[in-house]
């Protein structure tokens, strides 16, 4: 079996006296896709922060492609560039169109000319079905398009893994598929994939293995089938429940703030 691209081990994080993290492990293997489930608080969200050092771990270990990213001789720009990163809300710039918007980092991070940004910048647009829409600006796209552009902007960097948090949380229901459809395209490609979503069917349908986060602490985890149809814990049938039951596509149960 594959070695892990992204091993969390033991891993914290306290604001004051609040811990949000109680000692998390986690591995992500290549070309895998994880999901990431669980009710509001849980931590899904602060946990897939230090996987960047978006958020400084409390304490624990975070390695990515073998390296500890805690150790204080780590340049973490450089360790970004290989964890790519879409957020639930899109932060685009509103006065560069799409190309520029794609670019951006391109350019200032790694070092491409102008001409090579615009064709790897053309190629991740082409990626996400938006090749037509590089001269159009934010302000012109819908929420969905806007989205779109965010997995495009992350994945030119040509990322080791990428990183989602709640990625459709802001998009209107029928804006979500679309989305989703990029991301399931993603995981055929091969790209490894860890996801915080409250988007069960996604998770039940596309997901490798599904974490069930649980008061700071992975409290089950499995193949979709075992977490989804055979769940072992209480809370974990409880939370996975109310979507196995047909009560919802789990925007109830699992949005918010994690």
């Amino acid at each position: 079996m594959n070695a892990p691209i992204l091993e969390l081990v033991g891993l914290r994080k306290s604001y004051g006296e609040n811990e949000v993290l109680r000692g998390v492990d986690l591995r992500v293997r290549p070309a895998e896709l994880v999901c990431v489930i669980g009710p509001s608080g849980s931590g899904k969200s602060t946990m897939l922060r230090c996987c960047n050092r978006l958020e400084e771990p409390t304490g624990g270990q975070v390695v990515v492609d073998g390296l500890d990213i805690m150790r204080p001789d780590v340049d973490v720009n450089r360790v970004r560039q290989g964890v790519g990163m879409v957020f639930q809300h899109f932060n685009l710039y509103p006065h560069l169109d799409v190309l520029a918007n794609v670019t951006l980092a391109l350019r200032r991070v790694q070092g491409h000319s102008r001409a090579a940004a615009e064709a790897l910048a053309r190629a991740a647009l082409a990626q996400v079905g938006l090749a037509e829409k590089a001269e159009a600006f934010p302000g012109q796209l819908s929420g969905g398009q806007q989205q779109r552009v965010g997995i495009a902007r992350a994945i030119a960097l040509k990322p080791r893994v990428m990183l989602f948090d709640e990625p459709t949380s802001a998009l209107d229901p029928e804006l979500v598929d679309e989305v989703l459809r990029v991301m399931r395209s993603l995981r055929d490609s091969g790209m490894t994939m860890l996801v915080v979503t409250h988007e069960m069917a996604f998770a039940h349908a596309a997901a490798d293995r599904v974490v069930f986060m649980d008061g700071g602490v992975v409290a089950e985890e499995g193949s979709a089938a075992d977490i989804f149809e055979r769940p072992q814990g209480a809370r974990t049938r409880s939370f996975v429940g109310r979507y196995m039951n047909g009560n919802g596509n789990g925007n109830a149960v699992g949005a918010g703030t994690a």
